[in-house]
């Protein structure tokens, strides 16, 4: 009786361990639709890069009287769509950067730096491109002149475009293009 009652504990475990659900969690999301019974033409995947909001401040002191912050931040409601089938899509949210001067702890002048101001004739570029960076280079920038960079970039593919941007103490700046692919 005691050898019938350790079988029949053995086959209990056995059948509670196999059954645990491994298999399930190595299939790809393409195997467990086709198990189903829903197509998987009727599943539609949406991503978006990045996935929540995202803000960085960098402040940076050119001299005891001069403060430079530069804010770069995701847009919530502003993105580019890239559709790699018609099913699958992702949505590069667009980024926009604050710039603010403040000298003697007043502010000097602020301005914004978005994919509007750098719009040319090339729509194709422009419709695709999002910001990713800007920078301050702070060994040319003076206490009268703040020089910049900013670069472009179309998703999922090679083609940006690489600006400096130079501010004077009114606010005035001047915008020229240094490389694009």
């Amino acid at each position: 009786m005691k050898n019938y009652s350790f079988i029949l504990l053995l086959i209990a475990i056995t059948i509670v361990t196999s059954c645990d659900g491994r298999d399930r969690a190595l299939e790809s999301n393409k195997e467990r639709v086709s198990r189903s019974n829903v197509s998987i033409d009727a599943i539609e995947v949406v991503k978006f890069v990045p996935e929540q909001y995202l803000k960085t401040v960098t402040d940076t002191l050119l001299d005891s009287k001069t403060n430079i912050q530069v804010s770069y931040y995701s847009s919530s409601n502003k993105s580019v769509i890239i559709a790699n089938n018609e099913h699958n899509e992702t949505h590069y949210r667009e980024f926009e950067s604050e710039i603010k001067v403040f000298k003697n702890d007043k502010l000097l002048f602020e301005d914004i730096i978005s994919k509007s101001n750098f719009i040319t004739n090339e729509q194709n570029f422009w419709k695709n491109a999002v910001l990713q960076y800007v920078w301050l280079d702070d060994f040319e920038s003076s206490d009268d002149n703040y020089k910049l960079f900013c670069s472009f970039l179309v998703p999922e593919s090679e083609k940006y475009k690489m600006y400096s941007i130079h501010f004077n103490n009114s606010g005035e700046k001047t915008i020229k293009l240094i490389e694009t692919s």
